[in-house]
């Protein structure tokens, strides 16, 4: 297809990140969104090789392609959002932090960056508190966690899922979920939910969307 100048950006990128998916839209999809903080996670991750990232959302075939190509990166794509539609559906909640506790195989400070979305806020704050140890724990030294917390209250059952456009674009493609946003985050709650970890940006945009990027402090270097 050949760009046309009445094509707006919105209508290119949108365009990009379906043929990068190789599939149609299976949700709805609105127009792209600037983010901030998505490359400042890039830059923080350009000088390390061969980086290692998990996403905690699910598999997004453009969002593979683009940081592979961005980063040479091992990307783990754990999809937390499925467990938490399959632990609603068995009215199984209550049990959400021992879960946790037993979810993942990470070693500790095994990644290089890990990727939360907008996970937290469908937690209550006891299950977002044994997930935010736990990525912690994972971190390397130096590495960084990007989180996305709405400011406001969201009940309406519906997940995003965060596909890359660019560098300073996401477009926002929405599914049905089982249930809305549990928690709303102030920004005092990001110190207890990752104990070890400082917040290096932080970026409230028009959406209500909070970005975050917390990075775990670098190792000392060796005394020679």
């Amino acid at each position: 297809m050949t760009d046309t100048p009445d094509r707006s950006l919105g209508a290119r990128l949108f365009g990009w990140a379906k043929r990068a998916d190789g599939h149609a839209d299976p949700g709805r999809s609105g127009p792209p969104v600037g983010t901030k903080v998505l490359a400042k996670l890039l830059a923080a991750l350009t000088h390390r090789e061969a980086p290692v990232v998990a996403d905690l959302g699910p598999v997004v075939g453009s969002n593979v392609s683009f940081l592979g190509e961005q980063l040479g990166c091992k990307l783990r794509v754990e999809d937390l959002y499925a467990d938490i539609d399959r632990l609603t559906r068995e009215q199984a909640l209550d049990a959400m932090p021992a879960f946790l506790e037993r979810r993942f195989a990470f070693e500790p400070e095994s990644l290089d960056a890990v990727l939360c979305w907008d996970v937290l806020d469908y937690l209550d704050k006891p299950a977002a508190t044994v997930l935010g140890k736990q990525v912690v724990q994972w971190v390397k030294p130096g590495g960084v966690v990007l989180c996305f917390f709405s400011t406001v209250a969201a009940p309406a059952p519906v997940y995003t899922r965060y596909v890359i456009a660019d560098t300073d674009h996401l477009i926002y493609r929405t599914s049905p979920a089982t249930h809305g946003k549990r928690t709303v985050y102030q920004n005092r709650d990001f110190d207890r939910l990752f104990p070890g970890l400082s917040v290096t940006e932080s970026f409230l945009l028009l959406n209500k969307t909070r970005e975050v990027l917390l990075r775990k402090k670098a190792a000392a270097p060796a005394r020679a």
